[in-house]
């Protein structure tokens, strides 16, 4: 379903059809490393074969009926289906919506579901309902537009009951108008079907998007998330399922030996492409030593979290055609903890579905996966409340006022309301975070982060839950990685952030998405020191989980091309397609440097990342990606080709306009570069890009001293994204070297305001405060400058001289 946060507007959004459920666990110190048993070990689940096709849900029933049945059931059937009588939940009964002046009327003719509301032209428009999406909690609706797209609507049907608040038209946007020409209005890219979410609510998709000439061909085996999208193509297997000669496949029994290897070539001659069942059946025991939940047996892979990974994860496409059972990060690369997506403690923000939480969770760390609390087929809990939660965890310990200190069947004493608090998405969709946390609200007070007992208690404040939550837990207190991530995020630059990052980047004891946040963040620290690149060096070699192998790499954006090659040529050859692929982007700039055997590891993992790119060529930023890496590789011909095709595939993209205005400009095309600069600002006008747009053209007229032009760019920069601290600083630097430092120095304060941390902006001050002999205001900032780092012998010698020179 499609539906885009407020405050990561145009963050790209996969779909999540189900939420995984769970018991209670706390994510404090989770190992990092998985349960499955992958060293030693011969079993894949995996087997690949360029045979196998799509050949829909209805062959599985024959052999398979009670798990059709099931499906039946479960959301993904009803992910998409064509809009009739049966499928359609909302009033189309001649029903008006109003919202913000703009109405949408509802309505039927014949058999067929229509809606009048308004076009990308502001003109009212009749349109034919061809799709539902979804069905609970909430229903979309798409509608077919030229070039094969599909558009979904955001005035959705809400499909709760009537006394939950149900039984209404809503619109995804409660808080704001969305005109015609806004770009999050239904018309426009980000509620596109094709590329929003059609790969996850469709099985095998094939977007099949031209860029010539803008349009796609999108085709499907099934409408929805069938047994195929799953479990992979099955044309071998039901090959094989017919030469049983009327013996029934279910009674044809695997080797009994336990030999993996054995078992694995066994699995593929049914003409299985994956296999998502264990090839030990395991159950969950009572550890006597740690009175906890245990696995029988470990896990012999992670194949079906991964495989639910696929679509209940925020992530980056490496390739165009997933393939079902391989490595989750050979066809994806999934987001870290990053400051828009999550907060400090990694609990859910933004809307980012299921994966970032789970693999956070002691849970998965111990080796629970999906099916451990959903049925496989259905997708509901194994068990209603607390039920589910007991059939491991003992419930005289657990599902007790003694535990919990609620009375029981409360809510207080639901172990998913305190462990799997919900947040709200697409206004109604309340979603589980799945990291399994205790809850914490003394990391509220302190970070600023959610806590489940103000979720329900919401007379009280975090002072109080903080208290009680001392008062009856006096002994957990333990130290949380959120902690340590939020104070290295607040000093970045500092040498307290690089040591902070590095102890975590470095912490066994962390998940891996936790180390992968850390050094991701490192990217963001300022320059490297030696320390720093030795971190990466080690973390590359030592490090056993890719997701954060490939943030290490994406740390090296402020290496030098010798700096990366000597620390990074092995991953070109990294097990790893997600690593692999961010080499070659990291490594192009030193693609001269290299070996002949690195040259040839180079050039197959750039046709991965090139890949890579090209599975998003529907939007600016996959041939954005490619012109930087031609442009880093030297091939300055294909990197304008490529930035030309990014904004020709969308128009209003401003990076891509000002990225080659850059580079024509080093080029000495001054007069194209300019063209570029202002068609950036027209064709952005009514996007949030268009501040951007003004500052780079304000910075253009800078450089060609034409300060009178540059100066009203950068107030109309300011005047469109007041937040932005970067622009607030250059606008008044421009300012003051104009001789008007009344007016620079609000914009220098409000710049040091919106990034309290960043020196420069407090250098800045000091600059023009002791210019304009403003000694005392200097002096103070001076010496806020100096507690950001109190070792630093240059702000020492500052703040001493401005203390001389205020003496005398």
């Amino acid at each position: 379903m499609i539906g885009i946060g407020n405050r990561l507007r145009l963050a790209l959004v996969c779909a999540g059809l189900v939420a995984l459920s769970g018991c209670g666990g706390d994510g404090d110190n989770d190992k990092a490393e998985s349960s499955a048993a992958s060293a030693g070990s011969n079993y894949t689940p995996w087997h690949p074969n360029p045979d196998a096709q799509y050949v829909g849900a209805q062959t599985c029933v024959e052999c398979h009926q009670q798990a059709f049945d099931d499906w039946k059931q479960s959301d993904h059937h009803k992910a998409m289906e064509p809009a009739n009588e049966k499928t359609v939940l909302g009033d189309f009964d001649d029903t008006e919506f109003d919202h913000f002046g703009h109405t949408t009327r509802f309505y039927r003719k014949g058999d067929e579901y229509w809606v009048n509301t308004e076009s990308n032209q502001g003109e009212r428009v009749d349109y034919k309902i061809d799709y539902t999406f979804g069905f609970e909690p909430l229903q979309q609706y798409l509608i077919a537009f030229p070039g094969g797209r599909y558009q979904a609507l955001q005035v959705c049907w809400d499909s709760r009951p009537v006394e939950e608040g149900g039984q209404r038209w809503f619109h995804l946007y409660q808080d704001e108008a969305i005109p015609p020409e806004d770009e999050l209005h239904w018309t426009r890219r980000h509620f596109n079907w094709n590329f929003m979410c059609a790969d996850c609510h469709s099985t095998d998709l094939q977007k099949n998007f031209d860029p010539q000439t803008d349009s796609y061909h999108t085709t499907w085996s099934e409408m929805n998330v069938s047994c195929e999208a799953c479990h992979g193509p099955s044309s071998e297997h039901l090959k094989w399922a017919k030469t049983q000669a009327g013996a029934d496949p279910k009674k044809v029994h695997a080797p009994a030996s336990g030999d993996t290897s054995e078992l694995s070539d066994y699995l593929k001659s049914k003409g299985l492409v994956v296999t998502l069942k264990e090839p030990e059946v395991g159950s969950w025991l009572i550890d006597p030593v740690t009175n906890k939940p245990k696995r029988s047996v470990p896990l012999a892979s992670n194949v079906q979290v991964e495989t639910c990974a696929r679509c209940h994860a925020h992530r980056t496409l490496l390739e165009d055609n997933f393939h079902a059972g391989q490595p989750f990060l050979d066809s994806y690369a999934p987001s870290v903890l990053t400051d828009q997506l999550y907060h400090h403690d990694g609990q859910v923000d933004e809307e980012v579905y299921v994966y970032g939480s789970f693999v956070q969770s002691k849970m998965y760390h111990a080796g629970v996966r999906c099916t451990d609390c959903h049925h496989p087929h259905t997708m509901k809990p194994l068990a209603p409340g607390n039920a589910l939660c007991v059939r491991c965890h003992q419930a005289d310990q657990y599902d007790t006022p003694a535990h919990h200190f609620h009375q029981p069947e409360s809510t207080g004493a639901s172990c998913v309301d305190c462990h799997m608090p919900t947040k709200n998405y697409m206004v109604v969709d309340a979603r589980r975070d799945h990291s399994l946390r205790i809850p914490r609200p003394d990391l509220s007070k302190e970070l600023g982060t959610p806590n489940a007992c103000n979720q329900c208690h919401t007379d009280k404040d975090v002072e109080w839950a903080a208290a009680a939550f001392k008062e009856r837990w006096p002994g957990i207190r333990n130290d949380h990685y959120g902690e340590r991530l939020a104070d290295a995020r607040r000093s970045l630059g500092s040498q307290e952030s690089f040591a902070k990052l590095h102890a975590l980047a470095e912490d066994s004891d962390v998940p891996a998405i936790v180390r992968g946040s850390a050094l991701e963040s490192l990217r963001n620290a300022g320059p490297f020191s030696p320390e720093t690149l030795r971190l990466i060096e080690r973390r590359l070699v030592e490090e056993s989980e890719p997701i954060a192998r490939q943030q290490a790499l994406t740390a090296l954006e402020n290496a030098t091309p010798a700096q990366r090659l000597q620390i990074a040529a092995k991953s070109l050859a990294d097990s790893s397609r997600a690593v692999r692929s961010e080499a070659a982007r990291l490594l192009a700039p030193a693609r001269s440097m290299m070996s002949a055997d690195q040259a040839a590891s180079f050039d197959l993992a750039s046709v991965e990342y090139v890949t890579r790119a090209n599975a998003i060529d529907d939007r600016a930023a996959g041939h954005m990606g490619l012109a930087l890496f031609y442009s880093d590789l030297g091939d300055f011909a294909k990197a304008e080709a490529a930035y030309r095709m990014a904004f020709k595939v969308e128009a209003e993209h401003v990076p891509s306009r000002v990225n080659l205005a850059e580079m024509l400009y080093q080029q000495n095309r001054i007069a194209d570069a300019e063209t570029l600069y202002r068609e950036a600002v027209t064709a952005s006008a009514n996007t949030s890009g268009n501040g951007l747009a003004h500052d780079a053209l304000a910075r253009f007229f800078i450089r060609q001293k034409r300060y009178d032009e540059g100066l009203a760019e950068l107030k109309l920069a300011v005047a469109a994204m007041p937040e932005h601290a970067q622009t607030q600083y250059f606008l008044g630097v421009a300012l003051n070297s104009m001789g008007q430092f009344a007016e620079a120095l609000p914009h220098l304060q409000e710049a040091h305001r919106l990034d309290s941390q960043n020196p420069e902006y407090l250098i800045g001050l000091v600059t023009i405060c002791r210019d304009a002999d403003e000694l005392s205001t200097a002096l103070s900032y001076a010496e806020q400058l100096l507690k950001l780092d109190p070792t630093s012998p240059q702000y020492q010698q500052l703040v001493e001289q401005l203390r001389a020179m205020s003496q005398q």
